[in-house]
């Protein structure tokens, strides 16, 4: 009788280490879904975070572009081949980048027309200094004396 009081007490022993077992396991399986669940959720996260990474690295790598535009704007007025129509582009931004475009645009077209102006001042000039010296030359050659007596056969001639 002891041997069954001892099997039972056995069997009461297994029970209960059987149901702390279930509980263990059950404890193993919320753990599990926890885990599950917090993996899925950093997986569409870490999508996320990846898609606005790809999407800002193309808005920096865009910017950069325009950037660069600027850039070789400024190398081309200095080369003298500048066109403004080459930053409309970064002109139709709304932010700084975009007004500085316009600003150089702008800037540039006040120099070319400041430079079509000093041009047409120079040939003004030019004229004028070619006149001025003709009319030296013909006052040098009009004091001349051999001029003075060619002056004095002509107003005989003519009486």
């Amino acid at each position: 009788m002891q041997k069954v009081h001892i099997q039972n007490k056995s069997v009461e022993q297994l029970l209960v280490e059987i149901e702390g077992l279930k509980q263990k396991l059950l404890v193993r399986e919320n753990e599990k879904s926890d885990l599950e669940i917090l993996l899925e959720t950093t997986t569409e996260h870490s999508t996320n975070i990846e898609a606005e990474l790809h999407n800002t690295n193309e808005q920096m790598s865009r910017y950069l572009q325009q950037v660069y535009s600027i850039t070789n704007a400024a190398a081309a007025v200095e080369a003298g081949t500048f066109q403004s129509h080459t930053l409309d582009e970064v002109a139709n931004r709304s932010d700084e980048l975009g007004q500085l475009a316009r600003v150089f645009q702008r800037m540039t077209e006040q120099i070319k027309t400041r430079e079509e102006k000093l041009k047409q001042q120079v040939e003004q000039l030019r004229i004028e200094i070619d006149q001025f010296k003709r009319m030296q030359q013909v006052s040098e050659i009009t004091k001349t004396d051999s001029f003075q007596q060619l002056k004095q056969k002509v107003k005989q001639l003519r009486k």
